[in-house]
């Protein structure tokens, strides 16, 4: 991973808070980050880049169900990048 950003950093840069980066984890909208050997979440800039076009998605009216779909059709199409999940749900 070339840049390793902690949480905050993430939910800053997105501007979405840190519940919202977690729960999104959990519905499998974002892929796991790796950890630091403390334990602390290790996000890629890509991670930022996932969580702007979420919300940017909601913005344009797609539920969180469509807007999974719409990623999993871009990472069939362009392929997964390393370290995402290959399920959603």
């Amino acid at each position: 991973m070339s840049t390793a950003l902690r949480s905050g950093q993430v939910a800053e840069a997105a501007g979405v808070n840190i519940q919202t980066l977690r729960y999104y984890e959990r519905r499998g909208l974002l892929a796991e980050p790796e950890r630091s050997n403390g334990g602390h979440r290790l996000y890629g800039e890509e991670a930022v880049t996932a969580l702007r076009v979420i919300k940017a998605a909601q913005r344009l009216g797609f539920t969180l169900d469509e807007v999974a779909e719409l990623l999993e059709a871009g990472r069939h199409r362009h392929g997964r990048p390393p370290g995402c999940r290959s399920g959603l749900r």
